[in-house]
């Protein structure tokens, strides 16, 4: 996200002090992890703080994408730097991408109002910790300082579940304008490709795939399926480029970026976002997509397999709703309204849903 943010506002200096293990993104100033902890703690120490200093003689303002600053703020979470940069005059604006400010402990108790597992159900498979109370008032304070300091945030109400205490924009994606990668793929059906990208399968509903497909083929159906954890993100893409169906997450209710990468290349997409429970997403999205639960990815494909005539206008519509919400172009635009106004002095935060 930070990089496709920068490529979004032209002028815009791009930060990155963490490492990547599906990108390979340049930015203005990059910060790669070393295998000492002793080094990583020097260039915190020293490169973050002399970096923060030579951008705020720059800078009309910072955006601040997850819970990362250019201090140490494992203690007290960035209260040091964000009172700092305002002092100074500076804006700030906070990017929530989801596990950095979502609390487990809200989205047990949503899980439990909805009746729906959602991406925190599984997340203590990934590590105690994360599921933890320790984990919980982490981003509880994350939550609290950021309300006190920033002037706009942007994240998604439902998906994001958190302890903000003020208001967010609409999360927002920034793909690259990219044409079609290939615009006659549903002309030939003899072979359906199934597409799968994951870096997290526990809480993403990676055994739901793989059980809906083993059970498909065991009742004869034939099709190419193509699971991808932990690939760089170029064979992501390239793979999506000739996939006809593309299965997401079945935990979450936003697209996120796969989910949005794969509708921007032509292809059907199966996931679990839903309009009407994350109401951040724009009316009419639930008709761009298939909405998929959790219990329901093998009778959803079966029927897209049962019927190959409904995947390229499916697949039309996604795309459409891409270019519409999702690339570069819409999203900055949307992007630098928000600026200009928090720039200006008129902006107002929306009002924080119950």
């Amino acid at each position: 996200m930070v990089r496709q943010i920068a490529g979004a506002l032209p002028g815009s200096y791009s930060v990155n002090f963490t490492e990547e293990f599906v990108y390979n993104f340049s930015y203005d100033y990059r910060f790669r992890t070393k295998p000492d902890s002793r080094w990583r703690w020097m260039e915190r120490m020293v490169a973050g703080p002399l970096l923060l200093g030579r951008l705020m003689n720059r800078a009309a303002g910072f955006i601040y994408v997850a819970s990362t600053g250019f201090l140490l703020s494992n203690l007290d979470q960035r209260e040091f730097e964000f009172s700092y940069v305002k002092r100074k005059g500076l804006p700030i604006i906070c990017y929530w991408c989801g596990s950095d400010i979502r609390s487990t402990k809200r989205m047990h108790a949503l899980e439990k109002e909805t009746g729906l597992p959602n991406i925190s159900t599984y997340i203590g498979e990934r590590g105690r910790i994360y599921d933890s109370e320790e984990w919980d008032e982490q981003k509880r304070a994350i939550a609290e300082v950021a309300s006190r300091h920033a002037s706009a945030m942007f994240s998604n109400t439902v998906d994001h579940l958190s302890y903000l205490t003020v208001g967010t924009e609409p999360f927002l994606y920034f793909l690259p304008d990219d044409p079609l990668p290939n615009p006659g793929k549903f002309e030939d059906l003899s072979t359906i490709v199934i597409v799968h990208a994951t870096t997290a399968p526990s809480i993403k509903g990676t055994p739901l795939v793989r059980a809906a497909i083993h059970q498909l083929r065991e009742e004869g159906y034939e099709f190419e399926y193509v699971e991808l954890i932990g690939v760089p993100n170029a064979t992501v893409k390239h793979e999506l480029g000739r996939a006809h169906i593309a299965m997401n997450q079945f935990y979450g209710f936003s697209p996120a970026v796969f989910g949005v990468e794969a509708l921007a290349a032509g292809c059907v997409v199966m996931m679990s976002a839903d309009e009407f429970v994350e109401t951040d997403l724009p009316a009419g999205s639930n008709e761009c997509w298939v909405v998929t639960k959790h219990h329901q990815v093998y009778a959803n494909l079966k029927r897209l397999l049962d019927d190959p005539s409904q995947l390229e206008p499916i697949a039309r519509r996604g795309r459409a709703w891409a270019e519409k919400y999702a690339s570069r172009a819409s999203a900055g635009a949307l992007m630098r309204r928000t600026l200009d106004a928090v720039l200006d002095g008129s902006y107002q935060a929306p009002a924080v849903r119950p």
